[in-house]
């Protein structure tokens, strides 16, 4: 049978098993918030259990965003080579070993280290994810079924935070991360018995040096694909800001307790899930990049509005979840549009395609991370000038990125038109 038939059955085949691929898929994208969410209402009581500052806790933090970026650019062509559903597996069995290292872990050093190996194990969630969907989708057909993964997570997601902030207040700091390894046992059973390879052709040459460096080089020159990267680097800037520095005021400075902390937490996966529904339902009418704008208009109200209420000083967990809602309706309008976007011109190289963005993510999300936990000054501020700049260079590159490349295909589409 042709390629081209063999991408015809895969594709009937997905449409009738969608709602458990978008399941399965759904809960791998979950293991990097189960390992961010349920950490945060943790910060201050593991920052005094083993004498350290809240500050240099959240550097727990960075390490993981560091692992992450480091596995990013290890997972894609490696799934390339041999297939999703085994490299999925492997990831999965090192997240169990970090969940277990880090809760046997007695002081913040070796729990930086497994917070490494955590990120690195985390971050084949959304990358072998989207390559899987990539596998069978394209374009707007992709975007839909990314919402739904997402959307997916996002349900899970509303619970972690709360779980996360139970935990803090009843029981050692170790119970978190056995939670997470335990997490990662049960997501590897599921795969392991219920996900079929999606993965048609492998890549013989995918993990070679020289053949992974000019892939990368390749992928990292494409202009369509630097166009939403960027978009996609800016958009999760915001969200890293508010991971790495909304326990340390809203707990720390404002008082909230750990299990409240959770609560008003959910409240964003919630706002997730109704981006991602919104964005499965009307992408394929508006457009992915008229998804993007719609999204980046969310997540510039929320984050100027959030600026604006830090530069006002109002101390009040309001002032901070209320706008930060908003910027994840935008956000979830966005992420599945960028990563549609930024992997459609790779059709054969989808995975290192998904590993080349979602390293410039991690990047991003580290360095984010790093500098606010050096900033940190017990108010929302840099938080809040964090997001309202994130929200400001999404609307910027659309504009200036996107908006270009949309007008040149639409003249690519006349002239072809005019020469038939």
């Amino acid at each position: 049978m042709s390629e081209t038939g063999n991408q015809s059955e895969d594709n009937r085949h997905s449409a009738r098993s969608l709602p458990a691929l978008a399941a399965l898929l759904g809960l791998l994208v979950t293991t990097a918030p189960i390992a961010t969410d349920m950490f945060l209402p943790v910060i201050p009581a593991l920052a005094d259990d083993i004498g350290a500052s809240v500050g240099d806790t959240e550097f727990a933090l960075t390490a993981m965003f560091a692992g992450m970026a480091a596995g990013h650019l290890v997972y894609g062509p490696l799934s390339d080579r041999f297939g999703r559903k085994p490299v999925i597996l492997i990831s999965l069995a090192l997240y169990v070993a970090a969940g277990l290292g880090a809760a046997l872990s007695a002081s913040l050093a070796p729990i930086l280290f497994w917070r490494v190996v955590q990120g690195f194990a985390a971050s084949s969630g959304r990358i072998l994810a989207n390559a899987a969907a990539r596998d069978l989708y394209d374009r707007e057909k992709l975007g839909r079924t990314l919402s739904l993964i997402m959307m997916v997570g996002a349900s899970v997601s509303l619970f972690t935070g709360p779980a996360g902030g139970f935990i803090a207040e009843n029981f050692p700091w170790q119970v978190l991360f056995l939670v997470m390894a335990g997490a990662g046992a049960v997501f590897f059973v599921a795969f392991w018995f219920f996900f079929n390879e999606t993965l048609v052709h492998k890549n013989a040459a995918a993990i070679r040096p020289l053949s992974v460096i000019h892939t990368y080089a390749e992928i990292g020159r494409h202009p369509v694909f630097l166009a939403y990267a960027l978009t996609g680097a800016f958009i999760i800037a915001g969200l890293a800001a508010f991971i790495n520095s909304s326990p340390g005021v809203l707990i720390g400075v404002y008082g909230l307790s750990p299990t409240f902390y959770g609560i008003l937490f959910s409240m964003l996966p919630l706002s997730f899930m109704i981006g991602s529904f919104a964005a499965a339902r009307f992408v394929e009418r508006v457009g992915m990049n008229g998804m993007i704008l719609i999204g980046a208009v969310f997540a510039l109200a929320g984050g100027i509005v959030l600026l604006a209420l830090a530069l006002a000083g109002l101390r009040h967990w309001a002032a901070i979840i209320a706008p930060m809602a908003v910027y994840m309706v935008g956000f979830a309008l966005i992420l599945p549009q960028i990563s549609a976007g930024a992997l459609t011109p790779f059709p054969r190289t989808a995975g290192s395609a998904s590993s080349l963005q979602g390293f410039m993510l991690s990047i991003t999300t580290a360095a984010v991370s790093a500098l606010l936990a050096f900033f940190a000054d017990g108010t929302a501020l840099p938080m809040g000038l964090a997001i309202g700049l994130s929200a400001t260079g999404v609307m910027l590159v659309y504009l200036f990125a996107i908006r270009p490349l949309e007008g040149a295909a639409a003249a690519e589409d006349e002239r072809a038109d005019g020469a038939f």
